[in-house]
């Protein structure tokens, strides 16, 4: 039977001319990343002999950063060299040296050899990670050399612990292995490499025993050697197939799928997120990722609500699409969220209901299999992620004896209970006992209503208590005389816990569907202010007070001179946060680069201020700053802020060509 073969479509061909615009406008520079599959294998060395013959070919060709570890034969190479001096940066008392991005930048070589691409910047530099220096230096389009071990891949991390049982801290996106021009395999033998670590080419020997104990053991190099070597292959195919796909090749060109993976609040996703990445690149795939936030959950704890941003931001990293949801029925979401986006592959955990719960409330993963049909469901064993559970555990427990978000709640059905007892003490004489726990109900309503499923729950539990005492004989004590009331307390606490919850999740949803109303009222008030702003002072005065007002927020508006590119503020609202010359010239950097900044970024993240850079039509506006003085900002809330920025840019560049 003949296969048949078709060439992509003029659409198909379209999207990748416009993704290699994208990574044309990611970077400049060429860069080549040496890898090897663990330390010791000859990354350094390798790359420092290509920069000897580059220098011997003519080439501009600087040393960045280069850790020798001692090597004699590695430090050999740095002779003749020109080695840039590092930037000494104070931490904890002492110096600590850095790459000089700036230095190099200044220096402005034709190519720069950087050592360890997944290096942790210390606190104080301009990035948190050395990549982000890398990508800056391509930006400018100086050419990098780097080198980089397998396990520090972020994709790779889960499958890395499974190994190794080391969990590994500093780790760079995949992204970045992507944009590569070139990847370089760096190997040597399991057999080799221990026998350099005896002699003490690859650690000092007071750290070889500790290494072997550890990660050098011999089954965890040969397993590390296979996935580098793997992870190798499989960019290469990847890189292979989209030069073909690019120059019009005859091939089997696979359909278009997509990949969902569900995302909860826990640790647990990030394996999950890692998995739907590595599915997604092995298929040419797609990929989203997905949270449910039921309606009726509590409010989310600190540490969870962390733990979620920081799986989402995970996601964003390794190039996932994100989206929220907010519904009653988890499955019931998922389900026509997976539909309407038309995904082929759902990637979720097990689930982590006990089995009275999923007796009473279903189990989510079954429901998804059952209307999902005919999505493909991947069911991952586990609710609990291996690394750092025990800590996910103390934080749970931490959360559930928080005695203050006890407080509000037990006041509340207190206040509701003890107002419904002294009603019907005045009203016993013309109602029958067996009467008087339906008004009972109406505290426990009210409770939920003002303070939760907590407040429900310990209404319910204070109506049976409060109805025994006063209205049950004998009265004043909790005994019964009479068996039939026995029921009627349980009916009571039940209908109670069931009517609070009700509550509460009609509560949830009033709120979710009040912020929906307001976010689209906001936006469409924003825009339609905007376009009756009478000058250019008024329609900046009116961006930064409208979201100001509506984020609390400080906010400063940023934009170049007229004729030049040196910024100035144009516009403020509020004088909590400080905004000096160092905070003005992050905003140049902001502006040149067009990358955001400051604030929960990794590009100097001890700023109090989070910018925004204002770009439309490929031309470059200015920065947007806020300062969030009374909170922290959400994922959420960036991403508000972006779609505020989004028309406050085409606004601002319609407005400017007049």
């Amino acid at each position: 039977m003949t296969q048949e073969y078709k060439r992509p479509n003029p659409d198909e061909l379209l999207d990748r001319i416009k993704e290699d615009e994208k990574v044309k406008d990611r970077k400049k520079g060429y860069l080549k990343i040496f890898l090897g599959y663990v330390a010791g294998v000859g990354k350094t060395y390798r790359m420092l002999s290509e920069a000897r013959g580059l220098f011997s070919n003519g080439d501009d060709v600087v040393v960045g950063l280069a850790e020798t570890h001692g090597r004699i034969e590695t430090e050999e190479l740095l002779k003749g060299l020109e080695i840039l001096p590092r930037k000494q940066i104070e931490y904890g008392g002492i110096l600590v040296d850095e790459l000089d991005v700036a230095k190099i930048l200044e220096r402005k070589p034709k190519f720069v050899m950087i050592d360890e691409l997944a290096h942790t910047n210390v606190p104080g530099s301009l990035h948190s990670k050395r990549y982000h220096d890398v990508e800056e230096i391509l930006d400018e389009g100086i050419n990098v050399y780097t080198t980089l071990n397998v396990q520090h891949i972020e994709s790779l991390k889960d499958i890395i612990y499974q190994i190794t049982g080391v969990e590994v801290r500093e780790t760079v996106p995949d992204r970045i292995i992507e944009i590569a021009d070139k990847i370089e395999i760096v190997d040597l033998p399991t057999e080799e490499l221990l026998q350099r670590l005896e002699e003490g080419k690859v650690y000092i020997p007071e750290k070889v025993e500790q290494a072997v104990l550890k990660f050098f053991k011999e089954r965890n190099l040969v397993a590390l050697r296979e996935v580098g070597l793997r992870y190798a292959t499989r960019v290469v195919d990847s890189n292979m197939k989209q030069r073909l796909e690019k120059e019009g090749v005859s091939g089997p060109w696979d359909a278009s799928s997509k990949i969902m993976v569900c995302v909860n609040s826990r640790k647990s996703s990030e394996n999950m997120i890692r998995l739907a990445h590595r599915y997604a690149n092995n298929f040419n795939s797609e990929w989203l990722a997905v949270y449910v936030e039921p309606s009726y959950k509590f409010k989310m704890g600190y540490e969870e609500s962390l733990q979620l941003e920081n799986n989402l931001k995970l996601a964003e990293e390794l190039g996932g699409k994100v989206f929220r949801l907010t519904g009653i029925d988890i499955a019931e979401e998922i389900v026509l969220f997976a539909k309407s986006k038309n995904i082929s592959l759902i990637v979720i955990g097990h689930s982590e209901r006990s089995r009275v719960e999923a007796w009473i409330r279903g189990s989510v993963v079954n429901e998804i299999i059952r209307k999902g049909s005919p999505i493909q469901v991947l069911v991952l064993e586990g609710g609990e992620s291996h690394i750092n559970n025990k800590h996910e555990q103390k934080i749970d427990k931490h959360d559930f004896l928080d005695i203050k978000s006890y407080l509000r709640p037990f006041t509340v059905s207190l206040l509701s209970i003890v107002i419904t007892s002294v009603i019907c003490l005045f009203l016993r004489p013309f109602l029958e006992a067996i009467n008087i726990p339906m008004i009972f109900i109406i505290p426990i309503v009210l409770s939920g209503l003002i303070s939760g499923r907590k407040g429900g729950i310990i209404a319910s539990i204070m109506a049976v208590a409060f109805f025994d005492f006063f209205f049950v004989p004998p009265f004043f004590t909790f005994s019964v005389d009479d068996i039939r009331f026995i029921p009627t307390f349980i009916v009571l606490f039940i209908v109670g816990i069931i009517t609070s919850f009700l509550a509460d999740t009609v509560k949830k949803q009033v709120q979710n569907t009040r912020q929906r109303e307001e976010f689209i009222a906001s936006l469409y008030d924003f825009s339609r202010d905007l376009l009756v702003s009478q000058n250019l002072k008024d329609f900046l005065n009116r961006i930064t007070s409208y979201i100001a007002d509506l984020f609390n927020y400080d906010v400063v508006m940023i934009l170049p001179d007229n004729g030049n590119n040196h910024l100035k503020i144009v516009s403020r609202k509020g004088n909590n946060e400080l905004f000096d010359d160092r905070d003005l010239g992050l905003a140049n950097w902001v502006f040149e680069h067009e990358k955001s900044a400051g604030y929960g970024t990794d590009t100097l993240s001890s700023s109090k201020w989070y910018y925004l850079p204002l770009s439309a039509h490929k031309s470059k506006l200015g920065v947007l700053a806020v300062a969030p003085y009374n909170s922290d900002i959400t994922n959420e809330q960036k991403h508000l802020l972006k779609a505020y920025t989004s028309i406050v840019s085409i606004a601002l560049a319609n407005y400017l060509k007049k």
